[in-house]
């Protein structure tokens, strides 16, 4: 049997915890998730540690002890002390340190927002126990008491007692299975402590809350920003979730989520995004009335017995320009006569550029001042400007017209589409990549091919390019970590632009 449930991160007694952000450097490589624990035993570093880490939601079996395919690594801390684990999953993980008759054991979380830790002080300790009680249902002989993120789990007696020995100094979660209703009837987060017993008393019965229903209020006002305002009724508000919000305790596609006005009745909402592993989700919510935002509003979630709140179609009416206005965010139309790009108001329009890359060439001056390539479209999309570049570039030699649309990694997931028009005799690539300091470059890569003649591209996540992922990428790397916008040229001798803008994102994903 396994419940898979996840917990917070949990520290015990005091761990000393740095946290290492730097991404690898390079065009091509991914961040691994790496943990870094270092084991002192009296005071020095303690080698030759035995380590066995398993997920946090692990629960052993009644009849036979884990087998090693259920552990995520085990091993020895080296001569200094290191347990050092490159290339880790994502996910929360509770590891076991033991030696002779020491143990201790704490638990942490790596995902991409926080890809590499360091525990720079963990001491071998002395086991604890605890011992304690829950209420059996009616006809229940005994419970199963698990210990999760470890081998342990024990049966209670008759009355619901239990006592359990000779387990790792640290944080844990227990909870209690009873086999006859097939259900968990309670849980607790318990510090077991070194060398001495916690009577934890009787556990509290989560059978008519289990799975336990947490809710957080929300100001909906917070939620109007000022380019929104005066805000048109109806209209749709956006509640965006991130780390600062605990996903594991929610189902994987948000289905347990609900959101209720001030009276407790559902809200039209509609799921946008939802990633339990980037940490990001993203609801849209219809309001029909400014009275809606007057009084706070109830998020409610980790009830995966409820029924899913219904998915309402929050667009439905808008004109386009409110959709324009409020679901869209204008990039480039080259109407403005200058170096910036044309994002709107709050945002600060950025510069873009054209530059010439491995060899390639670019003409007319447009490299060193990109207002000469900006020239009158002759019947092309929809605006009087367009920016023409003549260049010269095979494979793998390219030109690229790019710009920057944020300082710092944004969250698109939600995006619908990125909508560029293009006359081009070559081939191109549309492209959303992150370059931070110039050291880092993640990429989602369209590649397409002219025929001479103005098309429009409306590309989705999907279409980005998945064969390449080794150089590229893709979407589902690149989505939450985006600062610029960018076209590849190459293989042919002109390519025209004009009228950029994404659709399902607003002004407010790039802030």
């Amino acid at each position: 049997m396994r419940y898979a449930s996840r917990l917070l991160f949990l520290l015990p007694f005091g761990l000393l915890m740095s946290c290492d952000h730097t991404e690898s450097a390079g065009n091509t490589t991914e961040i691994e998730n790496a943990i870094a624990i270092r084991v002192f035993e009296e005071g020095a570093p303690a080698a030759k540690v035995d380590f066995r880490v398993l997920p946090s939601w692990f629960v052993a079996d009644t009849n036979e002890a884990a087998t090693e395919t259920e552990y995520a690594f085990t091993g020895e801390t080296d001569e200094n002390g290191w347990m050092r684990i490159d290339g880790h999953p994502e996910g929360s993980f509770t590891v076991q340190f033991s030696k002779d008759k020491y143990s201790i054991v704490t638990s942490y979380t790596l995902d991409n927002l926080t890809p590499h830790i360091t525990i720079d002080s963990i001491a071998l300790t002395k086991p604890g126990s605890i011992k304690g009680s829950v209420d059996l249902p009616d006809s229940a002989e005994y419970a199963w008491i698990y210990m999760q993120g470890t081998e342990r789990v024990e049966k209670t007696d008759r009355k619901g007692a239990f006592a359990i020995s000779n387990l790792p100094a640290g944080n844990l979660k227990l909870r209690a299975w009873v086999p006859k209703v097939q259900k968990f009837i309670a849980q607790a987060e318990v510090s077991v402590p070194a060398n001495d017993t916690l009577d934890v008393g009787n556990v509290s019965d989560t059978a008519e809350a289990a799975p336990i229903k947490r809710t957080m209020k929300i100001n909906p006002r917070s939620l109007i920003s000022s380019w929104m305002r005066p805000l048109p009724i109806p209209s749709v508000l956006i509640l965006r979730l991130d780390s600062t919000f605990n996903f594991f305790e929610t189902q994987d596609d948000g289905s347990d989520i609900h959101l209720l006005d001030s009276d407790g009745n559902p809200l039209p909402i509609e799921i946008d995004s939802w990633d339990k592993g980037i940490q990001s989700g993203v609801i849209n919510i219809r309001i029909e009335s400014k009275a809606d935002t007057a009084r706070l509003w109830t998020l409610e979630w980790g009830d995966s017995l409820a029924k899913p709140q219904k998915q309402a179609d929050v667009w439905e009416g808008f004109s386009d320009s409110l959709l324009w206005t409020f679901n869209s965010v204008q990039i480039l139309d080259f109407e403005n006569p200058n170096f910036k790009n044309d994002l709107p108001e709050p945002l600060t329009p950025k510069d873009w550029y054209v530059q010439a890359h491995d060899g390639a060439t670019v003409y007319d001056s447009v490299a060193d001042d990109i207002r000469k390539g900006v020239i009158d479209s002759g019947g092309g999309a929809f605006e009087s400007k367009v920016l023409q570049v003549k260049y010269k570039a095979e494979k793998p030699e390219y030109v690229v017209i790019g710009t920057r649309i944020s300082d710092i990694p944004h969250d698109l997931s939600r995006l619908d589409s990125v909508e560029v028009w293009i006359k081009t005799d070559g081939k191109f690539e549309i492209i959303l990549e992150t370059i931070i300091e110039s050291d880092t470059n993640f990429k989602a890569s369209y590649k397409g091919e002219g025929d001479g003649s103005w098309t429009h591209y409306a590309v989705r996540p999907q279409d980005f390019d998945t064969t390449d992922t080794v150089k590229y990428h893709g979407w589902d790397v690149t989505r939450n970590r985006i600062t610029r916008f960018t076209i590849f040229a190459y293989d042919g001798s002109s390519i025209l632009v004009d009228n950029i803008r994404m659709y399902g994102i607003n002004r407010d994903d790039l802030k």
